[in-house]
């Protein structure tokens, strides 16, 4: 296996050189970097960053840190499509991503705290947005760690780096493509409003609903059992007969009120859309309408941002990134 030593012998320069030169350093020049990489590519050399971490006390990786409670996580395609653009933006800059979980809050801070001691990573995206997070806290409180939130942040809104679409925007749209389909009473289902996306959603659609003198009706289904899921549709549409339509936070919660409609038999003429735009609503029965929020592109410029927040030569207009949103129409609406 090819050493540094080896690759520096070969572009005739010393491993001190070709280390900087890996590093994209500005001391050394073009023609000397073309050296290295030729010889780095003849070689099949890849840099040992492992190594290189322990020797700097720094890192080349970015932890992503996925909510606590796996198993929500597991079926949500949403994080997996993240994960994917942040990968994509780590790979092209030689970057590595390593993922943080765990069951609970305890779980996940202490997976966190090993990243950021054994592993020497200082540069974190979480992939989610919660109020009164005591995983954000805890590593807000760490010293020299950058954070970029993919979701608007509950604290410090103007400082934190943080990507996100315009919920409220994308909830109002999804309410007013209802409502100019003929749609007049219309549902909002959501699990858990603590969490900054499904609220700016709800906050949406409450002003298209108001736009268009409608009545706002939302239900909670933060059940992981099917049989109070299914009561809960069931019992909300014999109180409120009159809607005729539902948005759910996203495509799984509307695959799952799908379910939970035809168990309850209500009437298959009903309107539901979710978002998200995931593989799921287009395998639905009927196809679902969904708002695509681009997942791919918000793990992109993350990555963007938390591998260049530090970039002296980088001036950054913003400390935010919106990524747009757009309807996409199904069968589930027509």
């Amino acid at each position: 296996m090819a050493t540094i030593k080896d690759v520096a012998r070969l572009a005739g320069v010393s491993p001190s050189t070709a280390s900087r030169a890996m590093h994209n350093s500005s001391l050394i020049s073009e023609s000397t970097k073309k050296k290295v990489r030729a010889a780095m590519a003849e070689l099949d050399y890849s840099p040992n960053f492992a190594a290189q971490n322990l020797a700097n006390k720094s890192s080349n990786t970015i932890g992503v840190i996925l909510p606590a409670n796996e198993d929500s996580v597991g079926d949500n395609p949403f994080f997996i499509q993240i994960i994917q653009g942040l990968a994509a933006i780590c790979n092209a800059h030689d970057y590595m991503v390593s993922v943080a979980s765990g069951q609970n809050n305890q779980e996940l801070i202490k997976n966190i705290e090993t990243m950021i001691k054994r592993g020497n990573i200082s540069r974190f995206v979480f992939v989610y947005s919660k109020a009164n997070d005591p995983v954000l806290h805890y590593v807000k409180a760490q010293k020299q760690v950058q954070v970029v939130i993919i979701g608007t942040p509950y604290e410090d809104k103007d400082e934190m780096l943080y990507v996100d679409n315009d919920n409220q925007k994308a909830g109002y749209d999804a309410a007013g493509y209802l409502f100019e389909k003929g749609c007049k009473n219309i549902l909002y289902v959501y699990t858990d409003l603590d969490e900054n996306v499904q609220n700016d959603r709800f906050l949406g659609y409450k002003k298209a609903v108001k736009a268009h003198k409608g009545q706002t009706f939302a239900l909670s289904l933060a059940f992981n059992n099917e049989v109070q899921r299914d009561k809960a549709i069931k019992d909300y549409f014999k109180a409120y007969p009159e809607i005729d339509a539902i948005i759910a936070c996203d495509d799984i919660l509307a695959l799952q009120v799908r379910y939970s409609c035809e168990s309850a038999c209500l009437d298959d003429s009903i309107a539901l859309m979710g978002f998200n735009n995931s593989a799921l609503g287009r395998v639905m029965h009927p196809t679902l309408t969904s708002v695509e929020i681009f997942p791919r592109f918000l793990g992109s410029e993350a990555a963007a941002l938390a591998i260049n927040a530090d970039d002296d030569k980088l001036k950054l207009d913003s400390n935010y990134v919106i990524v747009p949103h757009k309807v996409v129409e199904r069968e589930s609406t027509k």
